[in-house]
């Protein structure tokens, strides 16, 4: 009887416990959603990744709040691309996290220099293109930026970030020639814009864009006719939109010429998908 009474008393005790509180994740930072999706892949499900910029928000325009520079200060280690709020947080997130280890992905980058008429004076003052992600050979080299650092970091995982490389190097070789095999009979075409967010793709691919969007900002009725110029010599047959800008003069342009536009997301964490998106609207921009 006595036993009886101890095994319960010991099971009452043991429900009455709270659940154990599970150990927070190593927390890596981002500045956009698609490195979000590269540093996944290298560092895996022992680490979490947040995406400082939100998915409808302009990353050249973003500032965040002191709520969110607070919690960027737990992060360990911040993969950084040279957006414009980034210099103005970084000196009170070092004050606050000094152990905290940024990462510039434009590192070791051959970065492409904006043309004047397309640059956009939010996305840098020296021009020079940060959408770097855009071509899949640049993006797995910034992938094995992203394991160099992490495995520095965490070198009791370091096995396992190289293999996580390895496998999502295979994958990258592998879009890049599935888009050039998508693209094959599509000899040259210039792709109107409403932001220049595909100057690697084109580079990679053969093509040219043809930005809407002037010096960062709404193109002004001169320049609408410019651009409509322009539009109608190079006979386009596709027009791009982006959630994060205004595409009022790229559906504008793209009435008057009569090609369809479509809204394509080069910031979409899904990378993937985006890409194969984007290589099928542009090799057949009137499919469904």
């Amino acid at each position: 009887m006595f036993k009886r009474f101890i095994l319960l008393a010991l099971l009452v005790a043991s429900c009455g416990k709270p659940p154990a509180t599970p150990k927070a994740k190593p927390l890596l930072l981002v500045s956009i959603a698609p490195y979000r999706f590269l540093t996944e892949q290298i560092a895996g499900p022992d680490f979490e990744v947040k995406t400082v910029v939100p998915m409808a928000a302009n990353p050249h325009s973003f500032e965040p709040t002191s709520h969110q520079v607070t919690k960027m200060g737990e992060g360990l280690v911040w993969f950084r691309i040279g957006e414009p709020f980034e210099n103005k947080i970084l000196p009170v997130l070092n004050k606050h996290n000094p152990k905290l280890i940024v990462q510039d992905l434009r590192d070791g980058i051959s970065l492409i220099e904006e043309v004047h008429e397309l640059s956009c004076k939010q996305c840098s003052m020296d021009h020079l293109d940060r959408h770097i992600w855009m071509s899949p050979k640049l993006a797995a080299q910034q992938a094995a930026l992203i394991e160099k650092t992490l495995s520095k970091q965490f070198p009791e995982m370091q096995e396992q970030f190289a293999k996580n490389l390895e496998n999502l190097s295979l994958q990258l070789i592998a879009l890049d020639l599935e888009i050039h095999e998508i693209l094959k009979p599509i000899v040259k075409r210039t792709l109107l814009v409403s932001h220049p967010a595909f100057a690697y793709f084109c580079k990679e691919y053969n093509f040219t864009q043809l930005s809407v969007e002037y010096e960062g900002k709404d193109p002004r009725p001169k320049h609408l006719e410019q651009i409509l110029q322009e539009a109608v010599s190079q006979s386009m047959e596709i027009a791009l939109a982006l959630p994060q800008y205004n595409n009022k003069g790229a559906q504008l342009i793209a009435e008057k010429i009569h090609v369809p536009i479509h809204l394509i997301d080069p910031y979409s964490s899904n990378y993937f998908e985006m890409m194969r998106k984007l290589a099928h609207l542009i090799a057949d921009p009137y499919a469904n």
